[in-house]
């Protein structure tokens, strides 16, 4: 529909022996539904209770054939439109016939997939073959030299900072005597400079060197499938993949690897529902959200199990989901978007953007996502308010949310793909404030209510795997004493039964693993209360003994 029109809606009611008339503006096609127009204008108006029936029936009457008519009105200025242009019927329908399938995916022609789709075609069908291990050992190699490149550059700004560090600590030593304060002003700003330089120099060359490894992985995925697909399984072409597998360098042994300290976990089997139960996985374990992304490439080849199930698993309905916890700013400067995007760059994403062409997508959808909330707030500010003050405070308002288009609230979130990270594949990047340190929340705040919509996502996306920060948090502070952690817990232990309970309305009947984290600092002994109090909040199974059934 092209526009919005104002209609005068009028309800004439009897008050005892005085008739009444009720006229009020109403800007079609309606936003909200009949019965909260009713309610608003009931307490606007302070209408008498017993007329709430009679005009809830006519606004419903009123919209439905008001509605009606501007659609019909549009309907008709879209066809005189259509008529007015030179083009034939036939010309026309074509026309609108590319357009609806372009639109639409169901109705487009499957050859005409895009390079992305026909990449991860051909990759899917790849890592569910002999070729396996070879495209494994393949990533495994370019992470080696993506990893040497990403160790010279942490080397070189190391280097350019402990030499900054000497010359400005020399230049204040000096401070009134071989050095001015403009000096030392120069001086600082001369090291900015080069920190930017060298920061842009090495980016550049680690993203031309992630550029033509994604070139090179892609060519060489659609190579080797080409091969598959003409030789049919045949011997000899199987042969010739596993001998380009022992070609691969897999690099020299380093015995000097740190040991990875196995994760503190306990893992129990639920039961949701009373007539249609359905069964899920819960597991409480003690370890840090980027240990889940971290990938971590042996020096002597191979892949670690999690990274193996990752890669079979990109393209399928069994997706793994994290919840990060960050601040309202789409970018990677700070805290632990700046650990995560670290973690990325560590290898090549081979499949999806790399995550600063993602921010900048996100970002662009963020400012017209904004535009709108700002929009209906407008709208609903201009039914609501009454008076100058009120339409003072409504401009207030406003010129304040145009300066943050490009910030989010507490409770929303944006989605990030991978394929390069250790154990996940969907990250969840979820706004928190720092409400969450306070003791006194509630399954009504809007980080909560925002987990609530990650989970609708996830049940909808075929993401079964989904770890989420028990305490809303990622390390521990001061605040965080023993009753603080039990109560919170408490509360998201709860509120996430309660949205997988809602899990059936929205279309997820399948087993699911929620993984709740806590962080590293948690003692055992807390963490041993944590799985205490989950049996006691979820229905778990409990294995029947045959032993004793004799």
């Amino acid at each position: 529909m092209s526009g919005c029109v104002e209609k005068d809606f009028v309800f004439q009611f009897k008050n005892g022996s005085l008739k009444s008339c009720l006229t009020v503006p109403l800007r079609l096609p309606l936003e909200c539904s009949a019965r909260d127009l009713r309610g608003r204008l009931v307490a606007a108006h302070n209408l008498p209770c017993y007329v709430e029936d009679d005009l809830l029936q006519q606004l419903e009457e009123f919209i439905a054939v008001e509605t009606a008519k501007l659609q019909d009105e549009s309907a008709e200025s879209s066809l005189k439109a259509l008529d007015s242009g030179g083009k034939s019927a036939e010309d026309k329908a074509e026309s609108w016939a590319h357009a609806f399938t372009r639109e639409c995916t169901r109705y487009s022609d499957p050859e005409a997939a895009n390079k992305d789709h026909q990449f991860a075609m051909m990759y899917h069908a790849l890592i569910h073959s002999s070729a396996l291990e070879t495209l494994l050992n393949l990533e495994h190699t370019y992470a080696v030299a993506n990893g040497d490149v990403i160790n010279h550059r942490e080397n070189a700004r190391k280097n350019l900072e402990d030499k900054q560090h000497q010359e400005m600590e020399s230049a204040m030593q000096g401070l009134g005597v071989t050095h001015t304060d403009e000096q030392v002003n120069t001086l600082a700003q001369k090291h900015f400079d080069s920190t930017q330089k060298l920061e842009v120099q090495w980016d550049h060359e680690v993203c031309n060197l992630q550029k033509t490894q994604r070139d090179e992985y892609r060519e060489w995925v659609k190579q080797v499938h080409q091969d598959m697909e003409h030789s049919n399984g045949n011997r000899t072409t199987i042969q010739r993949i596993r001998a380009m597998s022992d070609a691969v360098d897999k690099g020299a042994d380093d015995n000097n690897e740190p040991e990875e300290q196995p994760r503190l976990e306990e893992s129990f089997t639920i039961h949701l529902g009373a007539q249609m139960k359905t069964m899920h996985n819960i597991r409480l374990m003690r370890a840090h959200p980027l240990d889940l992304c971290r990938h971590k490439p042996n020096k002597i080849g191979g892949t670690k199990p999690q990274r193996l199930q990752t890669a079979l698993s990109l393209y399928s309905n069994t997706l793994c989901g994290l919840v990060l916890l960050v601040d309202n700013r789409v970018n990677a400067y700070t805290g632990i978007k700046r650990d995560f995007s670290s973690a990325c760059q560590q290898s090549t994403d081979f499949h999806f953007p790399a995550l600063q062409d993602q921010f900048s997508s996100i970002q662009e959808d963020l400012v017209r996502a904004n535009s709108c909330r700002l929009a209906r707030q407008a709208a609903r500010e201009e039914e609501e308010e009454n008076g100058s003050n009120g339409s003072a405070d409504s401009e207030k308002s406003k010129s304040k949310s145009f300066s943050d288009l490009n910030r989010l609230q507490a409770g929303d979130f944006y989605i990030t793909r991978h394929s390069n990270l250790a154990e996940v594949h969907v990250v969840f990047h979820l706004v928190a404030d720092d409400s969450l340190r306070s003791t006194n929340i509630n399954a009504r705040n809007p980080t909560i209510l925002g987990l609530r919509s990650i989970l609708k996502v996830a049940c909808r996306h075929d993401i079964l795997t989904l770890t989420v920060p028990l305490l809303l948090v990622h390390e521990m502070g001061e605040e965080m004493t023993v009753q603080w952690c039990l109560k919170r817990a408490e509360l998201i232990f709860k509120c996430i039964k309660g949205f997988m309970m809602e899990m059936a309305s929205w279309g997820g009947t399948e087993s699911r693993t929620i993984q709740f984290m806590v962080p590293e600092g948690i003692s055992d002994e807390m963490f041993h209360q944590f799985s205490n109090m989950l049996p006691q909040i979820f229905r778990v199974s409990t294995p029947l003994d045959l032993s004793k059934a004799k």
